[in-house]
């Protein structure tokens, strides 16, 4: 089945597609859990302090996983998408978000290739890059903190997703540039080493990912959320039921630390 076909596909029909297949759901990942990591991306921000008032930047935000669910949340013009291929965007819009709601949110797209997200023009609350990270050599991780760091507001988290040697089956990656649609794997120490030389810090999030590990990157440690906080992640992805009730006994004290500039 050739591309021109594969993106005129339904969305049901589409879910039979191979992972980077060129239909909007499937080019980003497996079709069948496109709304799986959308909502397992919306989660996690919200269960880390994300409010409507606060700037988002979906960094490769591709056919708006994540973005379908941000965009209609966040106030108008607080949701910043970038994507080089403006096709997955433009399918995305027509076929999940529609032109209205577009009009209404006025969210802003960002085309350009270069990986450094203080192009952007705004101090971000949150910056996620889910499944970037998987795609890059060690250099372009390494240009793409430095934007991060420039890009976040001081208080700001980044959420990015990292694959480890061994997870999905990936071996420890040793090239550079990006490599899509293959899939490397960095070190945790690699990671750690380049988040440093940014002049960033970082740890680990217990968040639920089917191949991959999450991690919160801030330009001040104490805006990382603290490592007491991973019980509560486990509980959100596992569904366990004490969770809600324990996450809502803490709920306003956890929006009062966020409020007042961070983690303590």
């Amino acid at each position: 089945m050739d591309a021109v076909v594969q993106r005129t596909l339904t969305d049901l029909a589409a879910k039979s597609l191979p992972a980077g297949a060129a239909h909007y759901t499937a080019y980003v990942g497996p079709p069948e859990q496109y709304d799986l990591m959308g909502a397992a991306q919306f989660r996690l921000l919200t269960t880390l302090g994300l409010r409507d008032f606060h700037h988002v930047l979906d960094f490769g935000c591709g056919s708006l996983r994540a973005g379908r669910l941000l965009i209609p949340y966040l106030a108008p013009e607080h949701y910043h998408g970038l994507e080089p291929n403006i096709w997955l965007v433009e399918d995305a819009v027509e076929r999940q978000l529609g032109a209205d709601l577009v009009t209404l949110k006025r969210p802003r797209f960002h085309s350009f290739a270069d990986f450094r997200a203080e192009r952007c023009g705004v101090d971000f609350d949150f910056i996620l890059a889910q499944s970037i990270f998987s795609h890059c050599g060690a250099d372009l991780i390494a240009t793409t903190l430095r934007g991060f760091r420039l890009a976040l507001a001081p208080g700001g988290l980044a959420l990015v997703t990292l694959l480890h040697p061994g997870q999905d089956g990936a071996a420890e990656f040793h090239g550079g540039d990006w490599v899509y649609p293959q899939s490397v794997a960095h070190a945790p120490r690699t990671f750690a080493r380049i988040v440093a030389a940014a002049g960033l810090f970082c740890r680990r999030l217990r968040w639920f990912h089917p191949r991959q590990t999450w991690y919160a990157v801030a330009r001040d440690p104490r805006n990382l959320p603290p490592r007491s906080f991973d019980r509560h992640l486990r509980g959100a992805v596992l569904n366990v039921p004490e969770w809600q009730a324990s996450l809502s006994r803490s709920w306003d004290r956890w929006r009062r630390l966020v409020s007042a500039g961070g983690w303590r």
